[in-house]
């Protein structure tokens, strides 16, 4: 059975080692291949349809895949990652704080870690899910909607952050990093994890060799990206760059902040009851440094 991994452009780790030739030929040798789709959003149906056995997102779809009943987890995280971005206003909005978003409109990117970053701020701020009026855009409506004014606030990052701040003067009431550690995540259908762990080292392997090529040489990857999502390789250069690259295991803290969150979805109705999320982290798969 081939291994299918998945690969999207909110997750350009996967992204460029999918678009690595070599990389890409050794891997099926070794019984894994990708699926390349469009959107992060479609991960947790796509495993759900048995399309995907592995893929790579931010950390709040693993809590949401749980949620819908999937048996999965995460096997390796990336380190907390500084953003270009975040939650963004209009320079001369009237909105200077979290406290005056009561009412107003926030963009979201699709079952996205935008939703775990802007509860965790809400919360911080004493602020409810209810109180404001935050909805999932798909991210090219969402600045439309902003840039024309009608939006009130929108998460961004890069590169979608750059276009947004190039046509209309911005502030960021807030970015990652405080409440929300923001690390990519690694993760997949746990039977595959139980079953195909050598197959789960050489995905970790490669990774860890791809995302070293890409510290050592942006451009390159950048190249690589031109003209995924509709973005040039000069516009994801500053993501790329941006960043940081490489795997650990997920540790206690990655635990206990995703447990924290489930908890504050629960509380917060955007999933149905409180979750134990023990079993959506397996660090036993290790990779090296």
């Amino acid at each position: 059975m081939t291994v299918v991994v998945g690969a999207h452009p909110q997750n350009p780790s996967l992204s460029i080692l999918a678009r690595r030739q070599a990389a890409v030929a050794a891997l099926r040798e070794r019984g894994l291949t990708f699926f390349v789709y469009g959107a992060g959003s479609q991960t947790i149906p796509l495993i759900q349809a048995g399309v995907l056995h592995l893929a790579g997102t931010g950390a709040t779809p693993p809590i949401l895949a749980k949620a819908a009943g999937l048996s999965t987890a995460v096997f390796a995280v990336g380190e907390p990652r500084p953003e270009r971005g975040g939650l963004l206003v209009a320079e001369d909005s009237a909105i200077t704080s979290l406290a005056d978003l009561k009412g107003r409109g926030i963009g979201l990117m699709p079952v996205s870690w935008h939703t775990q970053f802007l509860a965790a701020e809400l919360d911080a701020a004493g602020l409810a899910w209810r109180d404001v009026r935050a909805a999932e855009i798909l991210p090219a409506t969402a600045k439309d909607a902003f840039l024309a004014g009608y939006l009130d606030a929108i998460v961004a990052t890069e590169p979608l952050y750059s276009q947004i701040a190039a046509a209309r003067p911005v502030r960021i009431l807030a970015k990652p990093g405080e409440f929300f550690s923001n690390r990519t995540v690694f993760w997949g259908a746990t039977e595959i994890l139980r079953t195909r762990r050598e197959a789960v080292r050489t995905l970790s392997e490669a990774l860890i060799a791809s995302d070293a090529a890409t510290r050592a040489d942006p451009e390159e990857a950048a190249r690589l990206l031109d003209g995924v999502n509709g973005h040039s390789a000069a516009q994801w250069l500053p993501a790329l760059t941006g960043r940081p690259w490489g795997l650990a295991a997920p540790g206690p803290d990655f635990l206990a902040e995703q447990q924290a969150h489930a908890d504050l979805f629960a509380r917060f109705g955007l999933i149905p009851h409180r979750l134990d999320v023990t079993d959506t982290v397996d660090p036993s798969h290790a990779p090296a440094a």
